[in-house]
Formats: C-alpha cells, structure tokens, sequence
C-alpha cells in the first residue's frame, strides 16, 4: 500500500452555485456516501474507513472514521463547497463530492473497478475518463529521456490529450468534469516539467533553463474551481514552492524561504495560486514548530492572505512560540540516546533494551501530518492498553531538532524516544523496510520482526489484536 503520506490529495474547496447564502456565511450542506466491499484475493473488508477532507483553514486534513459491517458503510460528511476527498481502509480511493450529493457505491478490498449506482455521477464519468486516457503510457516511453527529447514529448502527449479530452467531452454537460478537463490541460506541461526537473537526474539542470521552464515561468490562471482537480493543477501547486525555492543563493532555510517570497513577484495576476502557495508553507512550518518563516515575512502577508488568515496564523505562531519556549513533557516519556556508535546495531539494541518484550516502534517526522494525526488520539489509547507488554519505541527521522521536543510535548506521547540525523536513519530504512512516514514496525519477544509498515497503525484495529496475540504468545 502507498503510504498516504504521499498519495493524499491536496483537496482545497471550490465555491458552488449550490450553495445556500446566509448573509456571507455559505452554509454546509451534507453528502452521503454508502456502499459495500467485499473480500478479495487474501486482503479482508477493512472495519474502518477513514475518510479524508481538507479543511482550507487549518491547511490540512480533517478525518471522519466511518464503521464497515458486515462489508457495508454509510457515513455523512458537512462540506461547504465541492472537493476531492480521499477514503482509505487498506488500500482507498479518491472521490469527487459536491454539497447534498449522494454517492453509493460497490467496491472490493483493494478498491479496484469501483461501480456506482448513478452513472452520471461525477466520479464513474471520471473513473471511465482515468480508465481509458492514453496519457499514462505515453509518459512511460519518456523515462530517462534528456530534457530536450523529454520537451518533445511533451508536446506531443498535450495533443494526444486535447484530443482525447475533446472527444470525451462530447455530450458529456457535467460541469464538475469539464472543469476537470481544462485544468488537466492548462497544468499537464507545467507540473510534469516540475517532476521532471524536481525528481529525475537528468532534469535537475533543466531547471535553470529559461526555454525549458517557459510553461512553469508563466503559469495559466489557478482558478479557485480548478482546485477541485486532484491531478495536474493540484501538482503544480504541491510542487512550485519548491521550485521558487530553488532560486536561494545559499543553502539554508532562510535563503531558500527568501528566494521563495522573491519568486512570488512571478505570479502576477496568479492571485489564488499565490495565496495558496503563502498560506500552506506558513501554516506548514507553524506545524513543525518553525516560527521563523512568519517572523520574517509575515510583514507581506497582507494583500495577499485574507483577514481570517492572517488570524488564523498568528494565532497558531502564538501557540507555537509557547510550546517553543516551554515544552513540557508527560512523565512516562524517555529521551534517549544511542550507546551504539554504529546505526546498523540500533535495532538490535532496542531489541536488547525490551528485555524479551514485544517491541511497537512508530518511525515518525515532526513535518508528517499522518504521523501527528495518530498522535491526537489513537497512540495514546494504544499505549494505555499495552503500556506493561509492549515496549513503545518513537524513532524521529529527517526532522529538524528545534521541532522534535516541542512536538512531543504537544501530544504528549509517553515512550522510550530517539531523535537520529539523516545518516543514523539510513541503515534503519533498510531493516525495516521503511519506505515513508508514518511506519510502525512490530517485533515479536524473539526479536523478529512480524509487520513493518503504514497500515499497523495505533488506530488500525488489527493492530491491537496483532499486539494481544504476541503478549500472549509462549516462547
């Protein structure tokens, strides 16, 4: 399963013609989703779902459990305006949801051939448009390419797309997936050039090509609707932060924050994508405990963020700046260091210090949201029921320190904890197969590893019985 640190969408609202008007209040309507799920090769039907809705304010996401019994799940959601929200048991799915929809559908375990009841719901008109676009195969002949012969490719593969995209259009009137159809095309050149020259070695060069990045030095228009495309517009807002960021003249957070704030003159007329590109990296640094992009820029806010932003972060810095001066830890938590001067022996000895034990280890980032979002609730309630069998190890990888006790503080997560550098998490990753944060790691009284990885989660049922099976377990 991909980790949904990665794979969760960045689903930002769009302002609908639905919407009732109360004054200036838009007014939540609900959405119903109900369906079934059944088993399918040796993957169960999940006990939950957790369904994923971002909340514009808090630039992050809000999560709503939904029960699956015996395969069948109903759940309400209040939305404001049509979004892209994602739905994960196991494995999950993405759906497109307008106020006072109702969407049922049937599914199996991994979330595969989805069917649903109205087939001209928004969702099987896109999950037909998906099935079939030829663009996927296209961008595989690209691997490896040079940027110059990657270029042409590219423009190639916009007409195969406007072309697919115009025939698919034809007597479709749904508005959703019209709008869905321009951004694909307006965004497809400008967010795979910030793959291209982001991700891939042969692209990084390409980056400082002024003829190269033409279609990401001038950007189309991020509509506010366009944002309800989970694909190409949504990339090219994940992405060109990075990008802006890449102008530093020197390799520290405040040059790369500066050069970030410079490149934003480049948007001219680009007002919605520059108030999201401020808003989520300052709410995001608040998040890992970073006050130093608001202090030195909050001064720029204005005009660009909106009075309920503005408040919004300020308050948050004031939280932050709190914690960052007065980190106050549970009592049950232990700081500690390695004895080993050897990072390939840490597992061993956290193996050797849980004296026979059953050994939970949770690998997290100060910057991961799925990570914390466990932390809210389901790591204590976990810890609680296990806290006299179960040895609970928190590994804090790739994070800076500033933002590692403050963190702990915030959450009050009890355990046995570690902070480790980059160069100490490296072996690490191989052991445990570590691929991405959040990843739990179970080992067993023998010093076995039994799961590694994002679904034996603390809020994943199975994992409690998993845990009550190897306290039980004789040796």
């Amino acid at each position: 399963m991909k980790k949904i640190a990665l794979i969760l969408i960045m689903a930002i609202a769009l302002i609908s013609c639905n919407d009732k008007i109360a004054g200036d209040e838009i007014v939540n309507k609900p959405v119903t989703i109900e369906g079934t799920i059944v088993k399918v090769d040796t993957i169960a039907v999940p006990e939950e779902l957790t369904v994923y809705v971002y909340n514009d304010l808090e630039a992050n996401y809000d999560e709503v459990t939904v029960p699956v019994i015996d395969g069948k799940f109903s759940t309400t959601i209040d939305i404001k305006k049509p979004m892209t929200i994602a739905m994960y048991g196991d494995y999950g799915t993405q759906l497109v949801v307008e106020p006072a929809d109702s969407i049922i559908l049937s599914t199996n375990s991994k979330f595969e051939d989805i069917q649903f009841n109205d087939a001209k719901n928004v969702n099987a008109i896109l999950g037909n448009y998906k099935k079939n676009n030829p663009i996927a195969e296209i961008l595989k002949s690209g691997e490896g390419m040079q940027p110059e012969a990657y270029d042409k490719l590219l423009d190639s593969a916009l007409v195969v797309l406007k072309n697919y995209n115009k025939d698919f259009a034809t007597g479709n009137d749904d508005s959703i997936m019209n709008t869905i159809l321009t951004s694909e095309e307006l965004f497809f050149i400008p967010a795979q050039k910030l793959m291209y020259t982001l991700f891939t070695p042969q692209g990084q060069p390409a980056m400082k090509d002024s003829l190269f990045m033409e279609e990401v030095e001038n950007l189309p228009e991020y509509k506010e609707n366009y944002v309800v495309n989970s694909n190409y517009p949504n990339l090219a807002l994940s992405y060109y932060d990075y990008y802006l960021s890449s102008d530093a003249v020197e390799n520290t957070d405040n040059a790369r924050d500066s050069a970030f704030m410079h490149g934003l003159e480049r948007l001219k007329g680009n007002d919605h994508l520059k108030n999201q590109l401020v808003y989520r990296k300052t709410m995001t640094s608040l998040e890992d405990n970073n006050i130093a992009f608001f202090d030195n820029h909050n001064a720029s806010f204005e005009g660009i963020l909106n009075e309920e932003q503005i408040t919004t972060l300020a308050s948050r810095h004031a939280e932050v700046k709190q914690l960052l001066e007065n980190p106050e830890l549970p009592e049950d938590a232990k700081l500690l260091e390695f004895t080993s001067t050897d990072p390939a022996n840490y597992i061993d000895e956290i193996i050797a210090n849980a004296n026979g034990k059953v050994i939970y280890i949770d690998n997290w980032a100060t910057w991961c949201g799925p990570c914390k979002a466990e932390f809210k609730s389901a790591s204590p309630e976990l810890h609680e029921k296990f806290k006299d069998d179960v040895e609970f190890v928190y590994l804090c990888h790739q994070s800076k320190e500033e933002g590692y006790l403050p963190s702990i503080s915030k959450y009050q997560i009890a355990g046995k904890h570690y902070f480790l550098d980059r160069d100490e998490s490296t072996p690490i990753f191989k052991q445990i197969n570590l691929e991405g944060f959040p990843t739990y790691t179970i080992i067993n009284k023998k010093g076995e590893i039994v799961q590694s990885d994002y679904i034996h989660r603390p809020s994943y049922p199975k994992t409690s019985e998993i845990l009550t099976e190897l306290v039980n377990e004789e040796i």
